[in-house]
């Protein structure tokens, strides 16, 4: 667990000297991720309705995983601070995710559909999204599972 913990510390520390470093600030956000994974979470803004985001952390079962997404945002409530949004993903990581009772160690992979709401407030850098995404698990087995997750970013 103090690996985990130091690894997470550490892609912590990779992401937000990255992200200073960037040209456009207000295209990436650093934070933090709680649910399936909890752990830490960037999104980069490839215009004003894709976005790619990123996630690594421990999920309830006690494996690491690594997740992407693509990620297409709408203005479906009228409000440009509300935005939904959905895409589609794929992660890696230790078998025992999702609470699955599967051998610690064993390497797993799969893919994701993602759905949420995103509040962006204009006057503040940061965001907080909720989303929730059906998973497939493709290795070592399949099975089906449901991610829930609240991120937390702030946009340097």
């Amino acid at each position: 667990m103090k690996k985990l913990m130091m690894f997470a510390f550490l892609f912590g520390l990779v992401l937000t000297s990255v992200s200073y470093g960037a040209n456009s600030r207000k295209k990436m956000g650093v934070g933090v991720v709680l649910g399936a994974p909890t752990g830490f979470s960037i999104k980069y803004w490839q215009n004003s309705t894709i976005a790619y985001q990123g996630s690594i952390g421990a999920s309830f079962g006690g494996g690491l995983t690594v997740g992407v997404d693509y990620l297409g945002h709408y203005d479906t409530f009228h409000n440009a601070e509300l935005p939904f949004y959905y895409g589609a993903g794929a992660y890696i990581g230790d078998a025992g995710l999702s609470g699955r009772s599967f051998a610690r160690n064993s390497f797993a992979f799969g893919v994701r559909g993602v759905f949420g709401v995103d509040y962006l407030p204009r006057e503040f850098p940061f965001d907080i999204a909720f989303e929730l995404g059906p998973s497939l698990l493709l290795t070592p087995t399949v099975a089906m599972g449901l991610e829930i997750g609240i991120a937390l970013r702030f946009y340097p």
